[in-house]
Parts: C-alpha cells; sequence; structure tokens
C-alpha cells in the first residue's frame, strides 16, 4: 500500500512539474531558466520508490536492501554533480552565445570565452554545455569565484531574454510537455485500475468444521 501511494505521488509531482515547464514555455514563447536543483529533485523523486522498497527488505533481505540504498544514494550523487548551475530552455547555439556576451557585458566583466567554458577577469570559470538540436544550454560554476558571480550573471541573463526578439527553440518545451502530460495520463490510467480492482476483499468467514459442530451438538436424552 505504501508503495502504491508512493508512485501516485512520484506520478503526480513530476508530470505536474515536467508539463509545467513545457506549458510555460510554449504559452510565454520565450528562453526560461531554472536552478539544476529542481531537476535534481525531481530525479531524486522519480527513484524514490527504489529507497523505500529497499528500506522494506532490510528485515528479510538485508544484502538486497543494502544494494537498493547504495543504488539510490549513488544515483542521486551523479546527478548532484551533472545538475549543478542553471539550466537555459529555448535557445539556440547562437542566441545562447550572443546572450551570455551581452550579460556579461552588461555586468562589466571582462571575459575570455574559451572552448567550453568563459573566463572572467576576477578568476571565475563558468563551464557552457550548448545542446543546439534540443535548444539547451547548462551554465555551471567552476570554482568559488565563479559562485559568487552566478545569481548576477543569471539575473542579466533573464533580464536580456525578457527584452530579446529572437526566435526560441520550441523543441524543449514540447518534449517536457508530451512527457509531463505521458506521466499524468499514466497516474489516471493507475488511479481507474486501483477504483476498478481495489486489491481488497472482504475476508471470508472460515466454514465451520463438522467435527467441530458435532461436539457442540448435545447428546440425545437416555
Amino acid at each position: 500500500m505504501l508503495t502504491l501511494l508512493v508512485i501516485f505521488i512520484v506520478l503526480d509531482l513530476a508530470g505536474t512539474g515536467l508539463t509545467y515547464v513545457g506549458l510555460r514555455g510554449l504559452l510565454s514563447r520565450r528562453v526560461t531558466i531554472y536552478s539544476g536543483r529542481w531537476l535534481l529533485a525531481l530525479i531524486a523523486l522519480c527513484f524514490l520508490p527504489q529507497l523505500i522498497n529497499g528500506l522494506k527488505l532490510l528485515g528479510s533481505a538485508t544484502s538486497l536492501a543494502i544494494i537498493n540504498i547504495i543504488l539510490y544514494l549513488g544515483i542521486i550523487l551523479v546527478f548532484w554533480l551533472v545538475t549543478k548551475g542553471h539550466i537555459l530552455f529555448g535557445v539556440s547555439e547562437e542566441t545562447a552565445t550572443e546572450a551570455l556576451k551581452a550579460a556579461l557585458d552588461k555586468l562589466g566583466v571582462k571575459h575570455e570565452q574559451l572552448l567550453g567554458s568563459v573566463k572572467l577577469e576576477d578568476g571565475g570559470i563558468f563551464q557552457v554545455s550548448i545542446q543546439d538540436w534540443v535548444g539547451t544550454m547548462q551554465l555551471k560554476p567552476k570554482n568559488p569565484a565563479a559562485y559568487l558571480r552566478s545569481a548576477q550573471l543569471v539575473a542579466a541573463l533573464a533580464e536580456h531574454f525578457s527584452a530579446s526578439t529572437a526566435p526560441v527553440r520550441f523543441m524543449p518545451y514540447w518534449i517536457y510537455a508530451f512527457c509531463g502530460g505521458l506521466l499524468l495520463a499514466s497516474l489516471l490510467f493507475l488511479a481507474a485500475l486501483v477504483v476498478k480492482h481495489p486489491g481488497h476483499r472482504t475476508p471470508q468467514q472460515p466454514k465451520p468444521n463438522a467435527t467441530a459442530c458435532a461436539q457442540q451438538q448435545p447428546a440425545p436424552p437416555l
């Protein structure tokens, strides 16, 4: 019962989150920026049933339970390293590069654009990963100086895109909206199955034992 409840919660929250990202971009028709933390939270939520199953097996199958828990923690650690920084949706390589340069110029920060990164005059280094065909860019600070500049740079990028008339790549929004809708449809389908087949039945009364009934009957008078 607990596992089923967790599955309902996962499908609901994950589907709602993905659908929100997709519809927000499609309706606003603008580039949107999100912190990588929300993606990490979504991944942790999606793998939560594995953690719960591992905890449930602690008493009966300890080795299998430990493996499930370690795998869950390993997945979270890997995605914590991968999803650092901020993710921009709806950009092309050209618009992302232009926006990054314009934002740094507006902040008055001298910088040098290298292959896959941007080095600032104060020593801050940002890793820049652009997926042109998907329409996303990840901006990841690589050292403490970059972390100090991160909030200012993201705010400058958001201000730039709010006034930009550059074309928007809608591919990531369609992908997120489709995946979110698919999860919500799965949630409705699963809920319908549970309603139709509740999975619990009224316990049947045990049939009386013939021997016991014979013993309980009063003996005939002599």
